[in-house]
């Protein structure tokens, strides 16, 4: 009982460690559309009791996210993101609401009405009321990532106890291994929460935090306990349900989990998954017979199935059909177009959206997954098939990329996921080792504090929505890619008329700052610097107050 009382007091202390780490680079503010329109629904459930929201309209009356229902007439329409982000978002809307009620509207507008990209639908009254709710909410990631740090921090103590009292492990004195282990699992968390993209995320209200959370608690549940119980596979598979009420692309990992139970259940029925890879065929199959497998696995997947016939209903209910969810709406709609290889570049290698650019300290984790393996082989091979999938699923999504955003926002929950892997690393402890983890370390520390020093919504429209103005940054297109004799290029103006558009303003797509390291984060944000823009909450109050706040045009 002390020895658990005392893991969570560390457990605290690694969420308050990172909460304030995350809480002093925060923006302070919401980024993109996609948190705009899920601080609407935490804003309806928190306020209404509803999930009914307005939405975002572009000039054509198109609106962005969000699907008008069978039977409403008011003009509300519905998200297609998960409900469980903004669920998590409601506790620090109340505070926001709370505050804006004690803080004049004026005030407020002055004092959060900051110089960069927003979505706020009013203009004038009301303002600075709905600058304050947003405000609160925009920690809400900060608390999400501090949270994923902690579970990260618990699985590396478990998997990091399994392994050193590994039999091929020299003899340890209990306070000597007792030792190892909290090591080995503060230098993973350090490295998953500071070294790659989860601390410039913390500062965004997007769902892949929760999703992750929620994937990890599942393993977190899987591997605990002295023997599998059915209790234990069905809060296993209440967090795979809260997983997917986060991101439905969450399924994908979730077979992970599942494997790991399987595993566990033979490691039981075998003494170790070495024996049960030994033991004849018929003795598996009559194994996979019993009726307490069969029955673990329906405890495992009650909750799921729970979730997903809620969401079937709703569906009806909401838009007329079963499968007809609100993402059906969007003009993309659900396509695998990306060719896998060219999804397995941009996430492997790009400029743009290379997991090893952005995340260096990912690499410990793929060192240390071979004795990761050898000493957890159950959470190893279960990490492995999530990991597999989620590449495989995100290589050919046709937004394969995630959009305007720090890094692979889809590869997010691959992060802790190949991170857990780092205690195979740390495990052997050598002087080389120490070397080489400072020397990863140093760089990733250095990536994830200069991506939370702009704006990426902020970055984008300077250097690929305002070509007219400065700072001024074209397309770089051969010759040949923009001849008349080639190629007739136009674009379409609001009033529905369509016009020639010059080469030498051609706005550049996406791809292009994926694929080529042109207009690309790594020097602009330098270049952001040096105009005088800065995206911490702190420094950008510190500029306010002497008058520099340099406002996004």
């Amino acid at each position: 009982m002390r020895a658990k009382l005392m893991m969570w007091q560390r457990a605290s202390l690694v969420f308050v460690l990172f909460l304030g780490l995350y809480l002093l680079t925060a923006g302070g503010h919401l980024y993109s559309p996609d948190e705009e329109i899920m601080f609407r629904v935490t804003e309806a459930i928190a306020s209404r009791g509803s999930l009914a929201v307005e939405p975002i309209r572009d000039p054509s009356g198109r609106t962005f996210a969000t699907r008008a229902g069978v039977r409403r007439t008011d003009g509300r329409e519905y998200a297609q993101y998960g409900i469980l982000n903004p669920l998590l978002g409601v506790p620090l809307y109340w505070v926001g609401a709370a505050a804006a009620r004690l803080v004049g509207d004026e005030a407020a507008a002055a004092a959060l009405d900051f110089k960069t990209t927003n979505y706020l639908p009013r203009e004038g009254a009301g303002r600075g009321r709905d600058l304050v709710k947003r405000f609160a909410v925009s920690f809400t990631g900060c608390f999400t990532g501090a949270a994923v740090c902690v579970l990260v921090w618990l699985l590396a103590c478990r998997a990091a106890a399994q392994a050193v009292a590994h039999r091929d492990e020299p003899f340890l004195s209990e306070d000597r291994a007792a030792s190892k282990v909290s090591r080995i699992a503060w230098l993973t968390a350090l490295a998953y929460g500071a070294g790659t993209m989860a601390w410039p995320h913390s500062r965004t209200f997007f769902s892949e935090p929760a999703a992750t959370l929620c994937v990890l608690l599942a393993f977190f549940l899987a591997t605990g306990g002295a023997t599998l119980s059915y209790g234990r596979a069905a809060w296993t598979g209440a967090a795979c349900a809260l997983a997917l009420a986060a991101r439905l692309d969450s399924a994908v990992a979730l077979p992970g989990v599942g494997l790991v139970l399987l595993i566990r259940y033979l490691e039981e029925r075998h003494g170790s998954l070495r024996a049960a890879a030994r033991a004849p065929a018929k003795t598996l199959i009559s194994d996979l017979r019993r009726p307490r497998l069969a029955l673990g696995a329906a405890a495992f997947l009650a909750p799921v199935a729970v979730f997903g016939v809620a969401t079937l209903v709703q569906n009806r209910l909401l838009f007329g059909a079963f499968f007809t969810s609100a993402y059906a709406d969007q003009p993309e709609g659900i396509a695998f177009s990306t060719p896998l290889l060219a999804g397995l570049y941009g996430f492997l290698f790009s400029a743009g959206k290379s997991v090893f650019l952005f995340s260096p300290a990912i690499v410990l984790g793929i060192i240390g997954f071979g004795l990761f393996a050898r000493r957890c082989p159950a959470l190893a091979i279960g990490l492995a098939a999530a990991v597999v999938l989620k590449i495989l699923f995100h290589c050919r999504w046709q937004n394969w990329s995630g959009g305007w955003c720090w890094g692979p926002r889809h590869f997010f929950m691959v992060h802790a996921l190949v991170m857990l892997a780092a205690v195979g690393f740390l495990l052997r402890w050598t002087r080389a080792r120490r070397a080489a983890f400072v020397a990863v370390m140093l760089p990733a520390v250095a990536v994830q504090i200069y991506g939370t020093s702009q704006n990426f919504i902020d970055y984008y429209i300077l250097y690929y929505r305002t070509p007219e103005t400065l700072p001024q940054a074209f397309v770089l297109f051969a010759p040949d890619d923009t001849a008349p004799a080639l190629v007739r290029m136009e674009q379409i103006r609001p009033d529905g008329r369509w016009e020639p558009l010059r080469p030498d303003r051609l706005p550049a797509p996406l791809n292009d700052s994926i694929y080529v390291p042109q207009n690309s984060q790594w020097y602009r944000y330098a270049e952001m610097m040096r105009l005088g823009y800065t995206d911490n909450l702190w420094l950008r109050l510190l500029r306010r107050a002497r008058g520099e706040e340099r406002a996004v045009e």
